[in-house]
């Protein structure tokens, strides 16, 4: 076996009954990326993941606790940069810099469920 093809992820998993849970954290993540526009979509999406977490398998779960943590991390980001707006600024740069990674995660997360893989480490603040 080649190092390329130990470094291929693997296929996602068959359909079957975690199609609802997938679909479920699927639109959560969709509602991530569109709150970074609309504002509210977040709060929507974090309230899904916490609801359908207890009864979605492992991987899914993976990544529920991810969205949950992209959510209050990012509110925290949010609520800085508004407490420092008057800062000459500052507080613009940390919203921009928050709705950045926000993004960021949140689209490598919908890669990572496309691709039917879980995160290293959900509650990791990074990636």
């Amino acid at each position: 076996m080649t190092e390329e093809q130990t470094t291929q992820a693997a296929p996602p998993p068959a359909p079957g009954p975690n199609d609802t849970d997938r679909t479920f954290a699927l639109v959560c993540y969709i509602l991530q990326i569109l709150s970074v526009v609309t504002g509210l979509t977040a709060i929507v999406a974090v309230i899904l993941a916490y609801v359908r977490m207890t009864e979605a398998p492992e991987w899914i779960k993976n990544h529920y606790v991810y969205q949950i943590r992209t959510f209050w991390y990012g509110l925290a980001g949010m609520i800085i940069g508004v407490l420092t707006i008057w800062l000459l600024g500052l507080g613009l740069l940390i919203m921009l810099a928050t709705a950045i990674w926000f993004i960021v995660r949140a689209v490598v997360g919908l890669i990572r469920l496309t691709e039917g893989r879980t995160h290293t480490d959900p509650r990791d603040f990074w990636i």
